[in-house]
């Protein structure tokens, strides 16, 4: 049952996203502004498009949190925004290492900002022959730079290596590389 009750709350956020973009682009076009329209057009293409990149990565638990972190399904306070750099698939990458990572990632990073504040991580993804690459930058408002910084320099995973570039009260930057199974 609980299942079902998901599902429908799933399609209802689904369903409120469409209706406020249609009703942006109404708007737009009962105001003459038809290059904002075409603008808020193209952009859901663009993010669609991005989204089928990321259904068929060959990742379905990664691709899901992804998919429903900007509902706030998991109770982050910033929003994440992805692209793609390639088409490739990453079927050699452990999902749920890889999901999990986020998980404890996306909250690390809930945990050291700063809620009240405008915060969006943006997330390029690389899928390369045998590995993942992520690329992460971080804009908003960090309250604690020091566990982010410590959590980010000390995690130790043989499969996961990560490359902190720069870490500040407004911003980070860090590469993260989910080397695949051998």
């Amino acid at each position: 049952m609980k299942d079902k009750e998901g599902t429908l709350t799933l399609l209802q956020h689904a369903r409120h996203d469409w209706l406020n973009r249609i009703q942006l682009i109404k708007g737009y076009l009962a105001l003459g502004k038809t290059e904002e329209a075409e603008r808020v057009i193209e952009e859901i293409v663009l993010e669609s498009q991005q989204e089928t990149k990321l259904t068929k990565l060959g990742l379905p638990e990664f691709a899901t949190l992804l998919l429903l972190h900007n509902w706030g399904w998991e109770g982050h306070t910033f929003q994440i925004e992805y692209e793609f750099i390639n088409d490739l698939s990453a079927r050699s990458i452990n999902d749920v290492t890889l999901t999990d990572w986020m998980k404890s990632f996306f909250q690390v990073v809930s945990d050291a900002l700063h809620p009240l504040y405008s915060n969006q991580l943006y997330v390029s993804i690389e899928p390369l022959e045998k590995s993942l690459s992520l690329h992460f930058d971080f804009e908003g408002k960090l309250k604690d730079l020091n566990s982010l910084e410590k959590w980010l320099l000390h995690y130790e995973d043989k499969q996961i290596h990560i490359n902190l570039k720069e870490v500040s009260e407004t911003n980070f930057i860090c590469n993260v590389i989910f080397s695949g199974m051998e």
